[in-house]
């Protein structure tokens, strides 16, 4: 008796073991369990953030880049908050200095020359007052009548000469004026002033650099943003402006943001087309060149059956039912990059198979896994 327990326990291990190595020794299959949840359809892209306002502020003098300075002392970096008009740098220029120090001083000397008059006019005075003794002779017929009209021809040739002086002096000053007044602008535009209020994004120069006119200097940008995105050339016609969208930052990546699509570029580039996009509530500590993803919702369904996308082998999966692999043919209604409805051919708590679709074949048993997360 005790010969045929031990023959039947014996056999009852050696069946257990058989069946666990045969369980064990199956491939593994990663498996979704269908359920129930919101389809989506969308487009997906990639998005950047951009402010909404940017300006590229150039040196508008020659010279050498002297950095302002904070209230605490130190030099303004990238990063910080400026003003419209704020000075954001000066640019040293001695030769420009040594110019205008000279025309001042010509247009002070040409002021008070053009103060005493042309310098023929005391020779005009006396010319004219000789006229005027000789016409009075000539009236009593004691000076004749030649020395009469030579005074009046010199009077008239002192009056031209006096009134071409006096066109010299004014094109003097009025060019020494012009070249004061350039000089001084140029002087002026030495103050490298912010343009509008802002934040100071980029800092291209260091205190003591030597600049060309027009080289860029800083780079101040809005605080307000927008969503720069691309997405596929066969996608861009299925868009319209102030559809929603779904981001999410990588910078955020625990959180989704919504946002609406404002724009759409019309002209494309390596079959990418840009559109733009607003949120709808930014996140606080949002910075402009933070990138990300986003899906643009084109429809969206409640309490649909859904599976991973990438279950789907075209118009098929496979399915483990009772340990084996088996196809099925569906039919999809809504899709997006990682979920698709199944309008036809599942039903919840089906498994399907979600990755490694060519390691499997029809009839094959498989040890399941469960992702569903």
């Amino acid at each position: 008796m005790k010969k045929l327990t031990m023959v039947i326990a014996v056999v009852v291990l050696a069946v257990a073991g058989g069946l666990g190595y045969g369980w064990w020794g199956r491939p593994v299959a990663e498996v979704f369990a269908v359920l129930r949840g919101p389809a989506v359809s969308a487009v997906y892209g990639t998005v950047k953030v951009q402010p909404a306002v940017r300006m590229l502020v150039r040196s508008r003098n020659a010279g050498t880049v002297r950095l302002s300075q904070t209230s605490e002392g130190t030099e303004i970096v990238a990063g910080m908050d400026v003003k419209e008009g704020w000075t954001l740098a000066r640019i040293e220029n001695p030769e420009l200095d040594r110019e205008l120090v000279k025309v001042e001083a010509d247009l002070k000397a040409a002021d008070e020359k053009g103060r005493l008059g042309p310098p023929s006019v005391q020779l005009l005075k006396t010319a004219e007052a000789a006229l005027g003794r000789l016409e009075k002779l000539a009236q009593l017929n004691n000076a004749p009548a030649s020395e009469v009209e030579r005074a009046r021809n010199e009077v008239k040739a002192l009056q031209e000469r006096v009134k071409s002086e006096q066109v010299d002096i004014d094109r003097g000053l009025t060019v020494l004026r012009e070249q004061a007044g350039g000089l001084r602008d140029r002087k002026a535009r030495c103050d490298v002033k912010s343009p509008m209020d802002g934040v100071l994004a980029a800092v291209n120069v260091v205190s003591g650099d030597l600049v060309p006119e027009n080289a860029p200097l800083f780079l101040v940008c809005t605080r307000n943003y927008y969503l720069e995105g691309q997405v596929n050339e066969e996608d861009v016609g299925l868009l319209k402006k102030q559809m929603k969208a779904l981001v999410r930052l990588y910078s955020f990546q625990q959180k989704d943001f919504s946002a609406v699509l404002t724009d759409i570029i019309p002209s494309g580039e390596n079959q990418r087309y840009v559109v733009r996009l607003s949120f709808e509530a930014p996140p606080e500590n949002l910075m402009a060149g933070m990138t990300g993803e986003m899906n643009i919702i084109l429809g969206q369904r409640a309490g649909a059956l859904v599976i991973p996308t990438r279950a789907l082998m075209s118009d098929r999966v496979f399915v483990v039912n009772g340990g084996a692999i088996e196809p099925r043919t569906v039919k999809t209604g809504l899709r997006s990059l990682e979920r698709t409805e199944v309008v036809e051919g599942l039903k919840e708590g089906d498994l399907v198979v979600v990755a490694d679709h060519d390691a499997f074949r029809v009839g094959q048993w498989v040890r399941p896994i469960l992702v569903n997360r």
